[in-house]
């Protein structure tokens, strides 16, 4: 007669080890993913917004009002990088581009591991009858 005493603990520590616990990191990775989504989107209206209302607009007054958006959401002004083109026209367009960084893993009261990049632009009209002041 064998003796199987103990077998169900280890298998069932070992299913929560390796099946349980990956899907809970990654889990607990997507709200993260979505609220840093979210910001980008935000950080790229604000400036798309703010750069045709003030035609021609100065990179470093973009870069202020992304570093402040990125700060309300708990995002180091470090992980957003914004690009603002436009036509130099009025009536044209202006172009703004945000790339945020986005933590691959998301350990819950542990920090996060690896990194990636997510962009996303907003596009606005310049106004046909802008003065430039």
């Amino acid at each position: 007669m064998r003796r199987d005493a103990g077998f169900v603990a280890i298998e069932w520590l070992l299913a929560t080890a390796l099946l349980l616990f990956p899907v809970v990191v990654v889990a607990a990775a997507v709200p993260t993913w979505i609220e840093r989504q979210h910001a980008a989107t935000v950080v790229a209206r604000e400036v798309a917004v703010y750069a045709a209302e003030t035609f021609p607009a100065s990179s470093a007054t973009s870069r202020e009002i992304a570093d402040v958006i990125a700060a309300n959401y708990g995002i180091p002004p470090g992980d957003v990088d914004v690009t603002v083109l436009d036509d130099a026209v009025r009536g044209g367009q202006v172009r703004a581009r945000v790339t945020i960084v986005m933590p691959a893993i998301s350990i819950p009261f542990g920090g996060t591991v690896g990194r990636w990049r997510y962009s996303t632009e907003y596009t606005v009209r310049i106004d046909d009858y802008r003065s430039r002041t």
